[in-house]
């Protein structure tokens, strides 16, 4: 979903899996009228400058009480495997309440849990963002509605699910804090994997950026994206593509 965080290059490599054909859906029953944020699984291909770039497995679980834990495995493919981000992992636990979507922890690493490249820690107390990004050590002032690269697509998922769209979101970065600007945009029936699914497109963009991001989301899957797609002076960057779909009552793992 947003990829505007930490560095061009690690947002870009975080959505890239391996993939040569499309996987069978997974049986999936879809979700309630009135849906409530539930765990799910969900992988994509991705597409980066018209090539196959790879495959990312999204997993949402909830952790313990009010928490959830949000991870993205990506695995890239051919050339894209020579990027040393292109197979991070990212994690993000955050809670999730009356207060909405607030990160509590976010790493990116290789999936043995190797060369770490970011662990940031958000202290909603204190109001403050600790760790280190890519080396550099944070120590950043919060605001209310921060979120990190990942936390992002479940406090967008989560406002869809309450019936509005955010007017803005505030993204976390190493270098500051980002605002970006949400409206809808459109609606479309795409064909994926689990048949035609019809969706609701949503695209997010920072002010004086050449960057708009849309995500096409499914009211029946809890408004968890089909689709996303960055253009730059309207050439497409990158595009990802629902591959499979579905939900558990798994705990975190």
């Amino acid at each position: 979903m947003q990829r505007t965080g930490m560095t061009t290059a690690l947002l870009a490599s975080a959505a890239m899996a391996a993939c040569a054909a499309l996987a069978p859906a997974w049986a999936v029953e879809p979700v309630p009228a009135t849906p409530a944020l539930r765990p799910y699984d969900a992988s994509y291909a991705f597409y980066a400058y018209g090539m196959n770039a790879g495959t990312s497995d999204m997993s949402l679980r909830r952790a313990e009480g009010d928490e959830w834990i949000f991870v993205a495995r990506n695995n890239p493919r051919g050339l894209f495997r020579l990027s040393s981000t292109a197979s991070l992992t990212l994690t993000s636990r955050m809670k999730v309440g009356d207060a909405g979507v607030q990160p509590l922890l976010f790493t990116a690493a290789q999936p043995d849990g190797s060369d770490q490249r970011a662990e940031v820690h958000f202290d909603w107390t204190a109001q403050r963002a600790t760790g280190t990004v890519d080396g550099q050590r944070i120590d950043m002032a919060l605001k209310p509605g921060v979120q990190d690269d990942q936390s992002v697509q479940v406090a967008l998922i989560s406002a869809l699910l309450a019936g509005h769209t955010p007017a803005g979101i505030a993204l976390f970065d190493k270098n500051g804090i980002r605002d970006y600007d949400y409206a809808r945009v459109g609606e479309e029936t795409l064909r994926t994997p689990m048949g035609d699914v019809p969706t609701v497109i949503y695209e997010s963009h920072k002010a004086n950026s050449p960057r708009r991001t849309r995500f096409w989301c499914a009211p029946q899957y809890g408004y968890v994206p089909m689709r996303a797609q960055q253009k730059r002076d309207g050439d497409v960057q990158w595009t990802t593509e629902i591959r499979s779909i579905s939900f558990t009552p798994g705990a975190a793992n």
